[in-house]
């Protein structure tokens, strides 16, 4: 929890202008899970927290602070421009792993632009294979940020979320 504390401290102080493409000015900002208006096949996290920073050179932070089912704290971070290409992800074990041994993060992010500025496709990989990919939209009110979470496991079985976030800070 205390890597996650600092990880998210230092991203939060680093972060600077607001311009870039797509959905990005809209995202930006401090968002909580509404579980009440949610979807989870499965028991949902007790809480979930994610900001959005937008850095000088136009790189997206996205930073998930979340308690699951069973209490546990995790974290989530990316680095990366909505140009389609993948960026590394870090996760509270990867992030471990990197700190304890060097050993660079298996799992990349990527955000595809869309028609609409206030929607994006993304897709996470793991070791090159997808493994959930969705769309991630904000309201035209601005005060909502909702994504859909679309899971492949190794077997086949599929599964569908559906996060929905309410705006609590810029």
């Amino acid at each position: 929890m205390k890597i996650a504390a600092l990880i998210l401290t230092g991203v939060l102080s680093t972060c600077g202008s607001w311009t870039s493409r797509a959905q990005v000015p809209a995202i930006l900002g401090t968002w909580k899970l509404n579980v009440a208006a949610s979807r989870f096949p499965e028991p949902p996290p007790q809480s979930e927290v994610r900001s959005y920073r937008l850095t000088d050179s136009g790189v997206l932070i996205g930073v998930a602070v979340n308690i699951d089912a069973q209490g546990r704290p995790n974290f989530l971070q990316f680095a990366a421009k909505p140009d389609g290409k993948d960026y590394p992800e870090f996760d509270t074990r990867s992030a471990a792993e990197y700190l304890a041994a060097g050993k660079a993060p298996f799992r990349t992010y990527a955000e595809i632009p869309t028609a609409d500025p206030l929607k994006v496709h993304w897709v996470d990989k793991a070791s090159g294979r997808i493994i959930s990919s969705g769309d991630k939209w904000v309201s035209k009110d601005g005060k909502q940020l909702s994504f859909t979470v679309d899971i492949t496991d190794p077997k086949g079985n599929k599964a569908q979320f559906l996060y929905v976030f309410d705006r609590t800070g810029t």
